[in-house]
């Protein structure tokens, strides 16, 4: 039984030595093989105690849950530019807007409802991540100034502020939100 176990060890041994590279760089230096592989970078988080961690995590189900509405936000923005841009009367892209934010409304008011406050203070800061406009400019600039304030005042309501910018240098949670959205799309979590 000794011997079987040590024959199974050898072969192994050899097998593990005689593997081929196929991926990758490699150079044979003083006959060990050395492979140049690229890794893909990583960060380590270190919490200070367990509420930390929790608080991370809870910020973590925030940003996967409200990145696909971001995702759509973004998309729609840069297809209603483009269709603004090619219909030249100002009563007919009143028009456009107008059918669209119905559509839209339609569409995500029930999905969007559901949130809660905490969901909309990321959505708020993510869609100024992809967009680089605060969401008080998106709505100014294709609802108006009046519907922007409305909006803005009922967000003040709900302890939101949809003129809150993205600043992951200075603030930690917009720079955690930041590790997050960078480690779900490494992982596939997020496109």
């Amino acid at each position: 039984m000794k011997n079987f176990v040590f024959y199974i060890l050898i072969f192994f041994n050899i097998n593990l030595y005689s593997q081929n590279i196929v991926d990758g760089n490699f150079e044979i230096i003083n006959g060990d093989t050395v492979v140049y592989l690229d890794l893909p970078e990583f960060e380590v988080l270190e919490f200070k105690n367990r509420a930390d961690r929790i608080l991370y995590n809870r910020l973590k189900r925030r940003v996967l849950k409200v990145y696909p509405y971001v995702q759509i936000i973004k998309n729609k923005i840069n297809q209603i530019k483009i269709t603004l841009d090619s219909i030249p009367k100002r009563s007919s892209k009143r028009k456009y807007l107008k059918n669209e934010t119905r559509m839209l409304k339609n569409e995500y008011s029930k999905q969007l409802k559901k949130l809660t406050i905490s969901d909309g203070k990321v959505l708020v800061k993510l869609v100024h991540r992809e967009t680089n406009s605060t969401t008080y400019d998106i709505v100014k600039s294709y609802r108006g100034r009046l519907n922007a304030l409305f909006w803005q005042t009922t967000a003040l309501f709900w302890d939101n502020n949809l003129k809150t910018t993205y600043d992951p240098v200075n603030n930690k949670e917009d720079m955690l939100i930041e590790h997050i959205v960078i480690q779900a799309k490494l992982n596939g979590e997020i496109n």
